[in-house]
């Protein structure tokens, strides 16, 4: 009786361990590890605590409830489970003592690398930051942050892959796994793979010269392989863009065979105004020439612009419109902002002054009325007929009479 209540309480106490876990552990422990990634500090803790927040751990935690099910059902039912128990029993304390003399010290290996890694997220941004920063000039400190931030990611990542290759053939060393036959595997892999990853390999190297050149950044606005957009990250082997209706392209560096880098230093504010041929070219030219004098003095875009937009030149005179063109230099990523304030602006104050902006239009010219082509009938005479001569009425020799 004794032995059917202690099978019955772990069979309760299974299901409902289980129970517990699936419906209120698992899900508390998904946001805690949200919580945690939010933050820089924790953010390695957090991956970890997610990893508990998967089918996978969750399959080995119903597997685990499971086999206390099961013993229980196995000894209300009649079955000798004392061998089950005591091989269990004799695994458990075979871990316990491997891990109590080698799995400490792979433990502690593991906190190491994971000691480092912290420390090599912490030290290499700001090592590469101050360097970088140090040799920027006055003013060009923004651009100097996004090349910082660049350069700190690839380096951090490159990094971090060295450590934890080193950590892994330490973990295998002490596990007493030949390190050999694995490193003459990967060569004889390298070389089979090496074939068909040409195309990383060239978009590594691409990669290299794109951050090396500072061609482009990450925050940067440019347009590579046909497409336009924020550059959101960059590494060696890819670039992710994000255009103006928030698609995602993730381009690779090896197709990047020109790029355009629309924020790089100093941005352009290019504009074209269009008025009717009636309007005083002069007047209309000091006109704008005062609206980016304005824009420039205002105490918000103001701030915004390194040369105030002035007009350039007359650019073309179209089929509608005399247009004219406008440039000023601005901060990067502040041109588009900056036009629209213009068009504003000129739209306000063009109404005003009474200045026409043009639409196309054209002008329609119906001709001069042509007096219709008569054709008449010749009818022989009464003298043609008693002279004997007859008329034909064949269509060809009409033709030719008409003729």
């Amino acid at each position: 009786l004794q032995e059917a209540i202690w099978a019955m309480t772990s069979i309760v106490i299974g299901i409902a361990a289980w129970f517990v876990f699936h419906h209120y552990i698992r899900p508390r422990l998904g946001n805690f590890s949200k919580s945690l990634i939010k933050k820089d500090e924790t953010r390695d803790f957090g991956i970890f605590v997610g990893l508990l927040d998967t089918k996978f751990f969750d399959f080995l935690i119903l597997i685990l409830f499971g086999s206390i099910v099961s013993v229980g059902i196995f000894s209300i039912i009649g079955f000798d489970v004392t061998p089950i128990i005591s091989y269990i029993t004799e695994r458990l304390l075979s871990l316990a003592h491997w891990f109590f003399s080698e799995g400490i010290i792979i433990f502690v290996m593991i906190l190491i690398l994971w000691i480092l890694i912290r420390i090599v997220r912490r030290i290499i941004p700001k090592i590469v930051t101050s360097f970088v920063l140090g040799r920027a000039e006055y003013g060009e400190h923004e651009e100097a942050e996004k090349e910082a931030n660049t350069l700190s990611k690839v380096f951090t990542g490159g990094a971090v892959i060295i450590i934890l290759i080193t950590g892994l053939f330490m973990i295998l060393t002490k596990l007493e796994i030949p390190v050999g036959p694995i490193l003459a595997g990967f060569g004889v892999a390298g070389i089979a793979v090496g074939f068909g990853a040409q195309h990383l390999v060239r978009d590594i190297i691409s990669g290299i010269f794109i951050i090396a050149e500072n061609q482009y950044r990450t925050g940067d606005v440019v347009g590579i392989a046909g497409q336009v957009g924020f550059v959101e990250d960059l590494n060696l082997r890819r670039t992710i863009l994000r255009d103006l209706e928030g698609t995602v392209h993730v381009i690779p560096n090896g197709e990047v065979t020109v790029s355009s880098n629309r924020t790089k230093n100093y941005s352009r504010v290019v504009l074209d105004v269009g008025v009717a041929y009636k309007e005083n070219l002069e007047r209309v030219i000091f006109i704008l020439n005062q609206i980016g004098n304005e824009i420039a003095a205002d105490p918000v875009f103001g701030l915004y612009i390194i040369t105030a937009p002035q007009v350039l030149r007359i650019q073309s005179f179209d089929d509608s419109a005399i247009t004219i063109k406008m440039m000023g230099d601005c901060k990067p990523m502040k041109q588009w902002q900056l036009r629209g304030e213009l068009l504003r602006r000129i739209k306000a104050r063009f109404d005003l002054e009474g200045i026409e902006i043009p639409f196309p239009h054209q002008t329609v010219y119906w001709g001069v009325d042509q007096p219709s082509l008569t054709i008449q009938e010749k009818i022989p005479s009464k003298n043609t007929k008693k002279s004997g001569v007859q008329t034909s009425t064949k269509p060809e020799d009409i033709e030719q009479m008409l003729a």
